[in-house]
């Protein structure tokens, strides 16, 4: 099994909230609407581990506790007074509700998970270095392998005892995970729902429409591009401790043995990033995660990472020659390189 995990960072007022409501939230400061938070928070589906992450101070080490799961696909816009709700030290404007899947009392210390060094650097997480260096995203998905040495952790850090309760709470002093008498009901108003209309402000519009439509599993959404039967998503994934980041990355499960990596590259008639890069772009994605010549991907290889541009234009036909021979040229590296024109009338091209 493929283990989709996501890591939400919390602090000690705000985790026993979590833990008493079973929610997960991301703060856009005193905002109310962040399009890369909605992203990110679309890429967490129903079944997905969850855990949380409390960041180190002077007098507490920094930890993660586990394990939750996210209850459903649906995320949740909260407004104004009520994003501060219940009783919380920030405004938590994106929501997702989740249920305990093993829980345990007892958080993994930070320097553990991240610092110390283990037999194999495989075992290294380094999806969680990457944020702390970068990013600091307070929803961070882990890769398949991550999740499992994340899961580990915990249970070894607990010796796999794990708390029998049904409701949960957080104790400041002791800094572990204990039983509650129950959990607290509550409406957080409406679901998000992206529309294509606005797909057309940016490209992260695009993704987030992307990332809401997606299923794991069974994937009907334009399987053709991202695969039919995936078992794990990735948005904005950091390739190496520069500032490059993949748009979007699935692993499709084709058989019990034989996976394919997507690594997707969103271009927009807003992008930043002109489209001549495409090719460039996606070649250091390819080398930065080809694990046969010491990249990053666990199981990825010359035969199974498929590289793919996905244009959204106004009109067809905007992709020049040289992109698409450079695209092409990327069959050397990797696995029958495509690329996708769709255009604002939800017109689907395959160009290569």
């Amino acid at each position: 099994m493929r283990m989709r995990g996501h890591v939400f960072i919390v602090n000690e007022r705000t985790l026993p909230k979590h833990l008493e409501y079973m929610f997960v939230g991301t703060c856009a400061g005193e905002k109310e609407h962040n399009i890369s938070l909605l992203a990110d928070m679309m890429r967490v589906k129903g079944g997905d581990f969850i855990f949380f992450y409390i960041e180190g101070k002077s007098d507490k080490k920094g930890r993660f506790f586990g394990i939750f799961k996210a209850k459903d696909d649906l995320v949740y816009h909260v407004k104004g007074v009520k994003a501060k709700q219940p009783g919380l030290s920030v405004k938590l404007v994106y929501r997702k509700f989740i249920e305990p899947y093993e829980v345990y009392e007892n958080g993994v210390l930070e320097w553990i998970a991240l610092d110390k060094l283990p037999i194999y650097s495989r075992e290294i997480l380094w999806t969680l270095i990457y944020r702390k260096m970068k990013a600091r995203r307070g929803n961070t998905m882990l890769f398949p392998w991550e999740t499992e040495r994340l899961v580990n952790l915990i249970q070894e850090a607990n010796n796999g005892k794990v708390l029998s309760a049904k409701c949960f709470s957080f104790d400041n002093e002791s800094y572990k995970i204990r039983p509650y008498d129950r959990v607290y009901e509550h409406n957080w108003g409406n679901e998000v729902v992206i529309n294509w209309e606005d797909v057309k402000k940016s490209e992260t519009y695009f993704q987030a429409y992307i990332l809401q439509n997606l299923k794991v599993g069974d994937n009907d959404f334009y399987p053709e591009i991202f695969g039919k039967n995936i078992v794990w998503i990735g948005n904005e994934v950091f390739a190496g401790s520069g500032m490059q980041k993949i748009d979007l990355l699935t692993i499709e499960r084709e058989s019990h043995i034989r996976y394919i990596f997507r690594v997707i590259e969103l271009k927009h008639p807003k992008s930043r990033t002109n489209i001549n890069f495409a090719p460039e772009q996606l070649e250091y994605y390819i080398n930065w995660a080809r694990e046969d010549i010491g990249g990053h991907l666990l199981g990825a290889r010359q035969f199974n990472i498929k590289p793919i541009l996905l244009v959204l234009t106004k009109e067809t036909n905007s992709i020049s020659e040289d992109v698409v021979n450079k695209v092409r040229n990327l069959k050397e590296i990797a696995l029958e390189p495509e690329i996708w024109e769709i255009d604002f009338g939800k017109v689907l091209f395959k160009i290569l």
